[in-house]
């Protein structure tokens, strides 16, 4: 499975050891886990990029929250971008598992939309997350999107591509919501 790790660039001195714990476990349950735009990135490094170099940074790192099958996000030390990336998971529909530490619950906690592919823990340090890291993830998997492929008429193929433009969302994204709307109008289907 592959795992995206989300979180602050500018925290990571803070929470370094958090940071390279949960990378560890991920990796340890035989996960394929990418974190290095996070653990390898310095601060002062993205700071100095020009705003060509911000765009590229910026870009890779939607391409992996997109390419990944989970997101992992530590939230302790708040950033608007990472909280941007937790969304951008859940509106892709990515299981997202979100973690932090201390005493309150994170402000973006409450302003990201409730899902039931986000998964959240709160943890004291890396001897919690051992075990219960691992079972999130694997509960996370379960929720993993199943790959549906189906053929088209190219009447219905220009009206999604013309409905996605109009929309600025993806045309899987598009039927996906039709179906759950459908699926919330009709009271006799148990999932």
């Amino acid at each position: 499975m592959k795992i995206f790790f989300v979180a602050s660039i500018y925290g990571r001195e803070k929470n370094k050891i958090n940071y390279e714990g949960i990378v560890n476990i991920l990796k340890k349950t035989g996960n394929k886990v990418e974190a290095d735009h996070v653990l390898k990135t310095r601060k002062e490094k993205l700071a100095a990029l020009d705003n060509e170099g911000k765009v590229d940074f910026h870009k890779k790192v939607i391409d992996g929250v997109k390419a990944s099958d989970v997101v992992v996000s530590e939230i302790s030390t708040p950033s608007m971008s990472v909280g941007y990336l937790i969304s951008l998971a859940l509106d892709c529909n990515k299981p997202t598992v979100v973690l932090y530490s201390g005493e309150k619950e994170p402000h973006i906690l409450s302003t990201i939309e409730k899902s039931e592919k986000l998964l959240v823990l709160k943890y004291r340090g890396i001897d919690d997350l051992k075990d219960s890291l691992t079972d999130l993830v694997d509960d996370a998997s379960d929720q993993m999107d199943v790959r549906f492929n189906f053929f088209i008429s190219p009447k219905i193929g220009a009206y999604l591509d013309w409905i996605s433009k109009q929309k600025k969302l993806p045309r899987a994204v598009y039927l996906r919501r039709l179906i759950e709307e459908d699926m919330k109008k009709r009271k006799e289907f148990k999932a």
